[in-house]
């Protein structure tokens, strides 16, 4: 259409409408900028959103060129006037993402369902130790031990017999592992307690020794619970 001198003035008394056509303007904005809601010009990104830049046609009610973090991966200051409102103005939804945690057990504790620490093992129970994921329902790292076994709180080992000396308790093995050690037959099988030089407790919970004189030399005798 071709521009009409005193254009307004013939139109007017020849009963003639003039309807305007508008062109939308485009903008093109640079990595790092976006073009806000009702605005002519980018602008730079804001904290917490990302911009990859691109062209845009103008648009009264909504912001293009900018998305929220998916994954909010700092610490946020000031976070509802920050984040939430704007995200609120931008019609965006914040999914919380949670990373459970992770605790690493010594030997003799176990990670319970729904806890978020380490506990000593109960009595008659062996826990090995280990690394273990927060879990709501599943507890980690904790077996009972089988029937005729034992094991004193805190142990990672079942033992299959305990010898009572006063009112302290060596738990016996089946498998010996110093030598001398302490002897120990039931029936037709012979159990275990380690035997050593250096002054050793019966067991992790008592200071109390069993001292034995074997060839002329005192020796100690102790379960596996002493670490």
């Amino acid at each position: 259409m071709s521009n009409i001198p005193n254009g307004c003035s013939s139109d007017l008394n020849n009963d003639t409408f003039l309807y305007a056509t508008f062109t939308q303007s485009q903008y093109t904005c640079s990595p790092g900028y976006y073009l806000p809601a009702n605005t002519d010009h980018c602008v730079v990104c804001p904290e917490y959103y990302n911009c990859n830049g691109g062209t845009f046609v103008f648009n009264e009610n909504i912001d293009q060129g900018n998305k929220y973090k998916e994954i909010i991966d700092e610490y946020i200051t000031d976070g509802c006037n920050k984040v939430f409102v704007q995200s609120i103005n931008n019609n965006t939804i914040i999914m919380a993402t949670f990373i459970p945690n992770e605790h690493t057990c010594t030997t003799g504790y176990y990670l319970p369902a729904n806890v978020d620490e380490c506990t000593i093992c109960p009595k008659n129970n062996k826990c090995v130790g280990g690394t273990y994921t927060f879990n709501e329902t599943l507890t980690q790292g904790i077996e009972q031990c089988e029937n005729g076994y034992f094991a004193p709180m805190g142990s990672a080992v079942c033992y299959p017999h305990i010898l009572h000396i006063d009112n302290n308790n060596v738990y016996l093995k089946s498998d010996k592992t110093t030598t001398p050690s302490l002897n120990v037959k039931i029936n037709n099988d012979i159990f275990y307690a380690n035997m050593t030089t250096i002054q050793t407790p019966m067991n992790k919970d008592t200071s109390q020794y069993l001292k034995i004189n074997y060839n002329d030399t005192i020796y100690y005798a102790c379960d596996d619970t002493v670490q």
